[in-house]
């Protein structure tokens, strides 16, 4: 098991002026945790010797029950920072973040939750799962409260929120609820968020540019998507012919390097945008230069010619569904096959954490109803299709946290494609914020005592000094602390205890 901290939670505000509040009244009485205590985990050649704990929280009504799992600090755990950590999706289990990506935790006490209802172990008494993002953050909000109350030695104690992926939009909704909420229980010292998913235009239009950059494009993909090759019409080498399409039916007289892709609403355009997608099939999504679990189906040629017998025991991720959601053939193609939209290309082995998660002996350790619940899963289709997406870009959430001083961290693979390293770096240059250190290389000690580049890094602040830090980590996928384990925890560390590099 990696000793790796991180955290990837779910978060939502109104966008209108950030002016909600909760008018429920807390009290915190002591209560027991000790029913949700985990004695015994099957499978494993010894116990751990750390507590942890697995039950349910209540949503903002007892009609929304979210699964947690609660692992205290190896070291000093009544002194150890409090941090809570969700995976993205939207649909995807915080369960898959704790078993493949990172744990057990040497210095923080991390609390998984399995949110929205429907993912995971979580449910809703009445079996609808219909959310949005504002609503998920409002029964992400009340859960933690629930937590508090069984849990109260945690009540004001250093708290981080981490998040991955479509936590771009969950951690900083959260934050800014719990932040507009006096409730005297949080102590937030800082968010941070791995390979998120902070605006949809930035993401895809940036994609654009890592597909090309990184050789991903040829003629056949022009001949496939667009009916003739470019070469007909223009010199230009064979292996160039598809960005040189982008760039005449997208950008027109723009620069190369300033066009953005998405803007553009010409149909020949959104074609050719249609056509880059597709040179992804077939590639690990997640990881540019790892290889697709069980190989490369031989009908995926493109991602429109895979059939739903090819995708067949596929990992449900629905992150490659959240690229180029306004393209108009993109949306065809959605409407005609929505089985398949909702597929990765298949490259994500989760049977693993499915078999184990769904071991009679395992839900009843981890204290899971064995008849109501239906079968484990890593991402939750029914979730994803009936998620509202409220958010497009989070600028205004991330600034109004810096205002209240909340450190932020936006850290990334930088071979990852489903939110890639490029999309946000531009978000944050877009935010406008003052330069406080200038990209450079940061270090991390590696396993054989030698120093190695983590990759690089710079720090953007507010007139009142409040920092974000934009972190990548060199030769890591969407999935940092699986890919980088050490590299990770360095800089995890380093965020936490706000040691700079």
């Amino acid at each position: 098991m990696r000793i790796v901290l991180l955290v990837f939670l779910s978060a939502i505000i109104n966008c209108d002026g950030f002016h909600w509040r909760d008018k429920t009244s807390y009290s915190f009485e002591k209560t027991s945790a000790d029913a949700d205590r985990v004695t015994f985990l099957p499978g494993l050649s010894r116990q751990l010797s750390f507590a942890h704990f697995s039950g349910y929280l209540k949503g903002s009504t007892e009609n929304f029950q979210l699964h947690y799992w609660f692992l205290e600090a190896i070291e000093k755990p009544d002194q150890a920072p409090l941090v809570l950590w969700l995976n993205g999706g939207p649909g995807c289990s915080s369960l898959g973040g704790l078993l493949t990506e990172n744990g057990p935790f040497t210095f923080a006490n991390v609390l998984y939750l399995e949110a929205p209802a429907g993912v995971g172990y979580s449910y809703a008494k009445d079996g609808n799962v219909t959310t949005d993002d504002d609503l998920t953050s409002l029964n992400n909000y009340h859960a933690l409260i629930h937590f508090m109350e069984k849990f109260p030695a945690y009540k004001n104690r250093d708290f981080f929120i981490f998040g991955e992926s479509y936590a771009g939009v969950y951690v900083p909704t959260l934050a800014l609820r719990i932040l507009q909420n006096s409730s005297g229980v949080f102590n937030l010292k800082g968010i941070a968020i791995g390979n998120g998913l902070t605006s949809y235009k930035l993401n895809d239009n940036s994609l654009i540019y890592f597909i090309n950059y990184h050789g991903l494009v040829d003629e056949r993909a022009v001949s496939t998507g667009t009916g003739y090759a470019i070469a007909d019409r223009v010199s230009v080498s064979p292996q160039n012919s598809l960005w040189n399409e982008v760039l005449n039916n997208c950008c027109g007289s723009q620069c190369d390097n300033k066009c953005m892709f998405t803007d553009d609403q010409d149909t020949s355009c959104q074609k050719t945008i249609d056509s880059v997608r597709s040179a992804l099939s077939g590639v690990n999504i997640y990881n540019l230069y790892a290889k697709c679990a069980g190989g490369v189906p031989k009908k995926s040629a493109t991602i429109h010619s895979a059939s739903e017998e090819t995708l067949k025991g596929v990992a449900k991720r629905p992150e490659f569904a959240n690229l180029f959601r306004k393209n108009v053939f993109v949306r065809d193609f959605s409407s005609a096959y929505p089985e398949l939209n909702r597929l990765v290309v298949p490259c994500v082995d989760d049977s693993r954490i499915v078999s184990y998660l769904n071991l009679p002996e395992v839900r009843r350790a981890l204290h899971v109803n064995l008849d109501f619940l239906p079968e484990w899963e890593l991402c939750s289709e029914a979730v994803f299709t009936n998620y509202g997406r409220t958010y497009e870009d989070l600028s205004n959430q991330y600034l109004h946290i810096l205002e209240q001083k909340i450190p932020v961290m936006l850290f990334a693979g930088d071979v990852d494609m489903a939110c890639n390293y490029l999309g946000i770096l531009w978000f944050v240059d877009s935010l406008g914020l003052q330069m406080r250190k200038p990209m450079e290389h940061w270090l991390f000690e590696d396993t054989d005592g030698t120093k190695q580049v983590g990759g690089v890094y710079k720090i953007m602040a507010t007139a009142e000094n409040t920092t974000l830090w934009y972190v990548t980590v060199r030769g890591s996928g969407h999935m940092v602390p699986e890919d980088k384990p050490v590299a990770a925890y360095s800089m995890i560390t380093h965020f936490i205890t706000g040691k700079e590099f």
